[in-house]
């Protein structure tokens, strides 16, 4: 929740759960938006995490990832393709515990980006109105996005890192891979070798 999987059964060790809906309503009082949601849609539980796995409520989520709770500065920024500004749209749908895309399909780039540009005002109206709301922010999105050398990307994560006084809790998310590949015609070695140079200059910042 809330996209699509790509499958399940043995071949990626998971066992598809749903809740049908006659039996939602009983359960209203006990779960919450995002759980509803993920046990009517379905989810794909691992044999090994079936006693533990938890699907965490949007209030759960919010402590989790609230710097005020937890008393520390956490921050989380994603930036990269399509598939992180979905993962940013999803993570929105869970805080704000309701469907930013008023639960259609995202099927290309512009309505996409117009609903990323939704999810965004959303997120940050409630971190002006409330103190424990997590910081989580979509940033970088041309310069991270694949299509661009992975020394541009890091330039910009510098920037705004400075910019923005992060600290040591901050949590950097970036998906490249796709659009990294197609960049250097579809050379995996080459990828891999691109990627990893990036991953190891951000390792060099401790990121």
């Amino acid at each position: 929740y809330p996209h699509k999987t790509l499958g399940s059964g043995d071949s990626i060790q998971c066992k598809w759960e749903t809740i049908h809906n006659r039996n939602t309503s009983s359960l209203s009082s006990l779960l919450d938006f995002t759980q509803r949601n993920a046990y009517t849609q379905g989810v794909c539980i691992p044999p090994t995490l079936s006693a533990s796995l938890h699907i965490f409520s949007s209030d759960e989520a919010i402590q989790c990832l609230s710097s005020e709770i937890q008393q520390r500065d956490i921050r989380v920024i994603l930036s990269g393709d399509s598939y992180m500004k979905q993962l940013y749209i999803g993570l929105a749908d869970i805080l704000l515990s309701k469907h930013i895309s008023d639960d259609k399909e995202m099927k290309d780039n512009v309505q996409r980006s117009k609903i990323l540009a939704n999810a965004q005002y959303w997120m940050n109206k409630c971190r002006e109105i409330n103190a424990t709301f997590p910081y989580v922010q979509y940033q970088c999105e041309e310069d991270c996005y694949g299509k661009k050398a992975l020394d541009i990307c890091s330039q910009c994560i510098n920037s705004f890192s400075r910019n923005n006084s992060l600290g040591d809790d901050a949590v950097w998310v970036v998906g490249v891979g796709i659009h990294t590949y197609a960049r250097v015609k579809k050379q995996v070695d080459v990828a891999i070798q691109h990627i990893q140079q990036f991953l190891d200059t951000e390792g060099e910042h401790k990121r």
